[in-house]
């Protein structure tokens, strides 16, 4: 029995989302052969290449009303398809020399995004990142083209997304399923290339639904059996009832794939029904077996990684983690470790259940990847990365020599020592994502969120001085956050972003959903939620009356445009409540918060770790050496003795050195050390 795991269209275009990956890597494991499909790069490769915009173009000429933009388009139709192979390569990394040529000409015809375009944030010598941007920005208006004048649910990220958000009734999907616009034609011819007996679907958001129904109605027209997980379907069709729904799917699987899709392939061999955490169009299947270990990252093979393109669609560095360059996908632990927070699907098993992957395991895996793949990047997708594992796992790279870049989502832990963050540095780490979200003590409290605002900004300023980038998750319309609350959280934010603690944020609306601790009890939070209509297809978000709270409404706006403007530096002294056209009470808190939060470290760590290279003793003392520089620490000869020995013990291939240990054996008074105690500590002699 031949199986395929697809991504339907559309989700990201530098790297493959690692869901089917993560199957395919268990699956492999237990013997059970498999090949991957990403329909979403496959889609774009067809629209935008000479062919592909050939047929859009014919496609506009059939009709005698368009957009202004688009008459531009077509009258210069020739160029556009002239370029557009040579830009996909240039994108995909093969075409290098191209860079001038797209910056220093008119090559590329110009569409509105290209035209609007500014380089002021590039140097002279960021020729390839400044083409990089042009040419992205090429592609968003080619693809601004397409919604606007083919199929107005097409972007670069997502296909019929508005079909699959929120709470929805199916018959909308299926009155457009029954049309084929060119995209369609092009996602069906896709589909005809799939060779299997089974196909998993993964759909991981609402702008993958379309897609994936589409794909499968074409699939079991051909007796192919057709399976669906991922994340869409673990919320929001977790208990759908909607009969239509199998004339596309034999099964639904929730939460981890791995073994509800095993005992599915076991079941269609065998006819042995072994189903567990499965859905079908006779009820929920579920023979509980033991928990299989969590994968730990994700198997690409099959996958052309060449094919992927690199994007720059923002000019912040912190931003440009999730579209720019290509990223293996590894995971520290499955689930969170916190499980607390208020808004989060708590009670699903993707957040409640906590497992830890073994770190010198996890090295071996980055190890095979990295063979694998050619590629040094790991983006970890944990929920939130636990900080000890993070240090063990900085440890163990470090231990074995082993280089690689990484990133990830974390909690603002007080865990997140400047210590620490130094050793997650040394070991590649280079961005962090967490979630600061209202930036209201009264609020954190509330929501469970186990921090709070001067944390937050301590442990900013600890991977900031340890050169690694911070992103936060911003929230506004928590239940019973009021006008003030909101300018207070914004002026906060402004503080941060003025004090140099983060690089980027984002803010989202909050939305009660169906699995989180604020559906459970409402009354706590002072909300009433309004029942969704019992046809709902979808329906894992719910509408709430807030009767105590703002009206957030008037935020959606203003507070993108503000955070715009500071993540480029500008008009971060502009008193937060001036950005509104209706009268908005001024902050309350103090313009130094956040400044008065930082500054204070607390070292009450006991294992010395040096993460510095040799020593060399003069007749002066001891010249230290590491990756930040060069120090000359004058002492007598004893005392340069014993910190070549101390520094050699405390190297990550030792075993545990304590201070306690380092002290006993130091030849004189201890306190007189202190001074030149400080230079070690700076020239990396970390404290953890």
């Amino acid at each position: 029995m031949q199986l395929c795991l697809v991504l339907p269209p559309l989700t990201q275009l530098n790297t493959p989302y690692p869901s089917t990956g993560y199957l395919a890597r268990y699956l492999r494991q237990e013997g059970i052969p498999c090949s991957q499909r990403d329909l979403g790069i496959e889609l774009i490769l067809k629209l935008f290449s000479k062919e592909g915009l050939r047929t859009i173009f014919d496609a506009m000429e059939q009709h005698d009303e368009l957009p202004e933009p688009a008459w531009r388009f077509l009258a210069l139709r020739d160029q556009h398809e002239a370029v557009i192979d040579s830009v996909v390569r240039f994108l995909q990394g093969k075409d290098g020399t191209l860079a001038r040529r797209i910056l220093e000409t008119s090559f590329l015809p110009g569409g509105p995004r290209l035209e609007a375009a500014s380089l002021e944030d590039f140097g002279p010598g960021s020729i390839d990142e400044a083409a990089t941007y042009i040419a992205t920005l090429y592609f968003e208006d080619i693809a601004d083209l397409i919604g606007a004048c083919v199929d107005e649910g097409f972007s670069l990220t997502s296909y019929q997304r508005h079909l699959g958000t929120g709470p929805i009734e199916f018959t909308p999907l299926e009155a457009r399923l029954q049309q084929t616009t060119l995209i369609d034609k092009q996602l069906d011819a896709l589909t005809d290339t799939i060779t299997a007996d089974v196909v998993g679907l993964s759909i991981p958001f609402p702008g993958n639904l379309y897609g994936a129904l589409r794909i499968a109605k074409r699939l079991k027209e051909r007796g192919v059996k057709v399976v669906a997980g991922g994340g869409y379907v673990n919320t929001e069709l977790r208990e759908v009832n909607e009969p239509a729904l199998w004339n596309y799917f034999d099964a639904l699987t929730y939460d981890d794939g791995e073994a509800p899709l095993k005992a599915l392939l076991h079941y269609f061999n065998t006819g042995e029904d072994q189903r567990q955490r499965t859905r079908t169009s006779k009820g929920y299947h579920h023979q509980p077996k033991d928990r299989i270990p969590m994968t730990s990252a994700a198997d690409f093979e099959g996958l052309k990684l060449d094919h992927y393109l690199k994007l720059v669609d923002t000019l912040n560095p912190a931003h440009r983690l999730w579209s720019d360059g290509r990223w293996n996908k590894i995971t520290l632990a499955h689930g969170c470790y916190w499980k607390k927070c208020s808004f989060c699907d708590t009670s699903l098993d993707y957040i409640s259940h906590y497992e830890n992957a073994s770190v010198s395991d996890l090295v071996d895996t980055i190890e095979e990847v990295i063979a694998q793949t050619g590629n040094s990047g790991f983006h970890f997708v944990d929920e939130a990365a636990p900080p000890k594992m993070m240090k063990a796992f900085a440890l163990e790279l470090l231990r074995r020599r082993i280089s690689i870049t990484w990133w990830g989502n974390i909690r603002f832990e007080k865990t997140f020592t400047p210590e620490l963050c130094r050793l997650l540095s040394a070991a590649g780490l280079v961005a962090v994502t967490g979630g600061l979200e209202v930036a209201s003590n009264r609020l954190l409290e509330l929501m469970q969120k186990g921090v709070s605002v001067e944390q937050v900004a301590q442990a900013a300023q600890a991977f900031q001085d340890a050169g690694v980038l911070v992103h936060a998750y911003l929230m506004y319309g928590f239940p019973t956050q009021t006008d003030q609350e909101t300018v207070d959280s914004m002026e906060l934010v402004r503080q941060l972003f003025a004090t140099g603690l983060i690089n980027s944020a984002f803010w989202h609306r909050f939305v009660v959903t169906r699995h989180a601790p604020v559906h459970a009890e409402p009354g706590k939070f002072k909300i009433n939620i309004l029942p969704n209509s019992p046809t709902a297809f979808a329906n894992n978000d719910l509408a709430h009356e807030d009767p105590t709270g703002a009206n957030h409404d008037r935020f959606d706006d203003i507070l993108p445009l503000a955070l715009r403007a500071w993540m480029k530096g500008k008009e971060l002294q502009r008193p937060v409540h001036t950005w509104f056209d209706f009268p908005m009470p001024p902050t309350t808190e103090s313009p130094q918060r956040i400044q008065n939060a930082v500054g204070i470290s607390d070292d009450t760590g006991t294992q010395l770790l040096w993460i510095g290279g040799d020593t060399l003793e003069t007749e002066e003392g001891v010249i230290l050496h590491s990756p930040g520089g060069s120090w000359e620490l004058p002492c007598s000869p004893e005392v340069a003795t014993w910190i070549g020995q101390t520094l050699d013990a405390a190297r990550p291939q030792a075993p545990v050195y304590g201070l306690s240990e380092a002290r006993s054996t130091f030849p004189g008074n201890w306190n007189h050390f202190s001074p030149q105690w400080e230079v070690l500590r700076e020239a990396g002699l970390l404290l953890l």
